[in-house]
């Protein structure tokens, strides 16, 4: 099978990075937690709305440098090529931030998965398709013939256009999307197990 895989927050996991470019970049209360959420709301509600924005942009820029796979995300990918599996990346990112600085973040994006992923044989660069639309993302899925595909956005996954012949896998950590219809995993492991028992 082709197996289509999301790239932010599916396969990489920013929650050191946000941690350490959060301390570099401000003065911040020691109590406060370094999450995502935390900062955002910290930054908001001291109506500093514009670095919120940026620190976005440094995020998915220069910010992957600190950037980790998730658990066992190597470990499944390579397990997976030797059951005979090919594998893609499909994302959708901005090109160039909304605020602050101007980086290239689709290079930033193909120079992580050089490091992280194309440098043990997992993902070349070849087969990472980065867009700016979530549609052109759809319909990138969509040309490619992706047998299924790994997301942590349902409204990606159930998406009127999301081609009917690919499965849909919810990537849900949190396990905050009851509702879905698509199959749902926890883990990295769970989808060795789902794609396992697929013919």
């Amino acid at each position: 099978m082709l197996i289509g895989l999301d790239f932010d927050n599916t396969i990489v996991c920013y929650d050191k990075a946000i941690a350490r470019l959060a301390d570099e970049l401000f003065d911040l209360p020691p109590y406060l937690p370094r999450t995502k959420l935390a900062l955002r709301d910290f930054l908001r509600q001291a109506n500093r709305e514009p670095e919120w924005t940026a620190f976005q942009g440094a995020l998915y820029g220069p910010g992957m440098a600190y950037a980790e796979p998730f658990e066992k995300a190597l470990e499944t990918m390579q397990a997976l090529k030797e059951m005979g599996h090919s594998l893609c990346v499909v994302s959708h990112r901005s090109l160039r931030p909304y605020a602050g600085p101007v980086y290239d973040l689709h290079a930033a994006a193909r120079s992580w998965i050089d490091e992280r992923l194309a440098s043990c044989g997992l993902i070349e660069n070849g087969v990472a398709h980065f867009h700016e639309k979530r549609g052109q993302k759809i319909a990138a899925i969509r040309d490619l013939g992706c047998n299924a595909f790994l997301d942590d956005l349902p409204e990606v996954l159930e998406d009127e256009d999301f081609p009917s012949t690919c499965l849909a896998i919810l990537f849900d950590p949190a396990m905050s999307n009851a509702r879905t219809k698509s199959k749902r995993v926890r883990h990295w492991g769970e989808v060795l197990e789902l794609l396992s028992k697929l013919k």
